[in-house]
């Protein structure tokens, strides 16, 4: 790597988004890129949805977006929705990991399938990521079946896309005196924008403009955790310095890191865990009557549905900020970065209520896949021809280049959905 790819000062390498004004490292080895997507983005929310809101009524191209959905309306032809998919795996909390795993013991993850055959093309094979502490939920896990740690801190994130090892201690003297990584590669930053072409001029503004907004955040985040948190049911883990009750706003900064990560092209795995524990969330200005965990626990209870609806149509439009700036954020020719990144979006639990982990909430967005309707799978017939989930993850890993004839029970795909 050289200085086209990273901006260096004494303290700090600085990754560069990818431009078109210099050839990526691996095509000057002459390594073609021949599969349509190059990154996988998995995210799962731990205590998943109330999938009666979350499902559309109807189904095809012309269905009505359902009420939890709602917040990316906008964005329609930009994903695809499946009800009915799931792993014929147990049900339980303690099964969650299904989500990725397909299976009720723990054994290698999506994401880690891709990772093991993509993962040298960048700076991190993967990254793992959550919101403060996942508590007992786990995402990621590798071939021997061994769970991955999540990062939860947005600084520690920073940190680790933004500096090595030996820069850490540098970069927490910035973050706390209200500094910016870019005023240490400033001279450099100007050098390189009178070298690459206009657009790639605009795009290095824009880019630079994106760690500084991030910056900001991450420093406002740190305000926030001087603040005493309210009283609530729970007892705050002691490893974990970001409080339960603002994770959603921990959620928001997280979504753009990845974007950020994925713009350098640090890595081109990430998965997300979206935690569900006792937190008591206050939206709009209104403090909830119950802990989240709680509230997925709704007994049907009308009143205590519509606060679950309210959290998870949080969680739904702070994602669809994190897929607006994908499809914002440009690669190296100039395309949304969104149309080259499958982004897998649900949760394991299929109903909270019950700890039923099947007919799963899943949305499958980028990538360049046939997107704009709900698939509405019938479970029930159990057919040879009846997809599982993991038929879904066999037509991502094709599209990606990764060969794989089966996903656990899954021995087909889904491309006749998908392409």
């Amino acid at each position: 790597m050289n200085r086209r790819h990273f901006l260096r000062s004494s303290s700090l390498a600085l990754s560069l988004p990818l431009l078109e004004s210099f050839r990526p490292l691996r095509a000057a080895e002459g390594v073609a890129a021949t599969v349509s997507v190059k990154r996988l983005v998995t995210i799962g929310t731990y205590l998943g949805f109330h999938t009666p809101s979350w499902f559309p009524k109807t189904h095809g191209r012309d269905y009505e977006m359902s009420k939890v959905l709602a917040p990316l309306e906008d964005l329609r032809e930009e994903f695809s929705i499946f009800s009915g998919l799931d792993h014929r795996a147990p049900n339980g909390h303690k099964n969650w990991s299904n989500f990725l795993t397909g299976k009720g013991t723990p054994g290698i993850s999506f994401d880690q399938i891709v990772a093991r055959q993509i993962g040298d093309q960048s700076r991190f094979a993967s990254l793992q990521v959550t919101c403060g502490s996942p508590g007992a939920g786990q995402m990621s896990y590798t071939k021997e079946g061994i769970a991955l740690p999540a990062i939860g801190r947005p600084s520690v994130l920073y940190g680790k896309l933004f500096s090595s090892d030996s820069d850490k201690a540098r970069m927490e003297y910035i973050l706390e005196s209200n500094g910016s990584a870019l005023d240490l590669v400033l001279d450099e930053a100007r050098a390189l924008k009178r070298e690459v072409s206009a657009r790639d001029a605009e795009k290095l503004d824009e880019y630079f403009s994106s760690v500084r907004d991030v910056e900001k955040k991450v420093q406002k985040q740190r305000k926030w955790l001087e603040v005493p948190t309210a009283k609530v049911d729970f007892t705050l883990p002691d490893y974990d310095p970001v409080a339960p009750d603002l994770s959603l706003e921990c959620e928001g900064i997280i979504y753009e890191l990845m974007a950020l990560a994925l713009e350098t092209d640090s890595t081109r795995v990430i998965s997300m865990l979206v935690p569900g524990q006792g937190q008591v969330f206050t939206i709009e200005g209104e403090k909830l009557s119950a802990g989240y965990h709680g509230l997925s626990h709704h007994g049907n209870d009308s009143d205590k549905i519509a606060e679950f609806n309210q959290v998870g149509t949080e969680h739904v439009t702070r994602f669809g900020g994190f897929l607006r700036l994908l499809y914002e954020k440009k690669d190296a020719e100039g395309q949304p970065i969104l149309d080259s990144t499958a982004v897998l979006y649900g949760s394991g639990m299929g109903d909270a209520n019950t700890h039923n982990n099947s007919r799963l909430p899943i949305l499958l967005a980028g990538g360049g896949f046939k997107h704009g309707a709900h698939h509405a799978i019938d479970r029930d017939e159990e057919t040879s021809a009846t997809p599982l989930l993991g038929d879904l993850y066999l037509s991502i890993m094709q599209a990606m280049g990764v060969e794989e004839e089966r996903f656990v029970k899954a021995k087909r795909n889904m491309n006749d959905f998908v392409l």
